[in-house]
């Protein structure tokens, strides 16, 4: 098994602090973001990562090298343009050769026991967690435990329970990166990828983690230092 991470983005909304910092570089209670997901994919025995960047790349290659010192093997693909999270892990497919991998935004945050449970189903994964404010989310459409659709921020939601950027992907999902079109605001979404592959019968199931979040914000950045303490992170 192996894991890809996407740390290409700048992360306009916590500027200044990403100024001259990628954001997968930020400190949470004194440790890069970057650095507390790989602890978690080593303790799961997953140790060989590539690393999506782009936006001061050296700041990330200069800190983790080839990944020895963390006990895991590193690779760097680059996303030469930001146009969007599918072709992001589009990036990675030279260096994926496992027929299943992990897929991580690192800006994620998450208790230690979500990759494990990931990793005991042998379908497609989407991490999500049950949120009140479903019109800032992608939300799940589900029947029994398989994963129908993703609906963009609904005004009726399909269910409570919001996509988060922790996938388990099947490698067909490199095939299907390469249909996508620009969505509305123009970027290339992960999402319509999924779709296709749902459209195609590949079947996706969901895990539910009570504990994770996104870190694009001031307040979210904060809150992670409290969640990531009281996790253990």
């Amino acid at each position: 098994m192996q894991a890809v991470i996407l740390a290409a983005g700048k992360g306009k909304r916590l500027l200044p602090l990403t100024e001259d910092l990628p954001k997968g570089m930020l400190p949470i209670n004194g440790k890069p973001m970057l650095q507390i997901i790989i602890e978690q994919l080593k303790a799961v025995k997953i140790t060989d990562i590539t690393i999506i960047v782009n936006y001061c790349q050296e700041k990330i290659i200069d800190y983790f090298k080839d990944g020895a010192q963390f006990g895991v093997k590193i690779r760097y693909a680059y996303q030469k343009e930001m146009n969007g999270t599918a072709d992001a892990v589009l990036q990675a497919e030279p260096c994926v050769n496992s027929n299943q991998f992990l897929c991580i935004a690192c800006d994620s945050l998450f208790e230690k026991g979500l990759l494990e449970r990931i990793l005991k189903h042998n379908t497609g994964v989407i991490t999500c967690k049950a949120v009140k404010d479903h019109k800032r989310y992608g939300i799940l459409k589900t029947q029994g435990s398989q994963v129908l659709e993703i609906v963009e921020k609904p005004e009726l939601p399909p269910s409570n329970l919001a996509n988060f950027s922790v996938y388990l992907f099947p490698k067909e999902i490199f095939a299907a990166c390469k249909l996508v079109k620009p969505s509305l605001r123009g970027e290339l979404e992960i999402n319509d990828a999924i779709k296709t592959l749902i459209n195609q019968e590949t079947k996706f199931t969901y895990e539910v983690s009570s504990h994770i979040m996104d870190i694009g914000t001031f307040e979210q950045l904060s809150e992670a230092e409290e969640v990531a303490r009281e996790l253990g992170l």
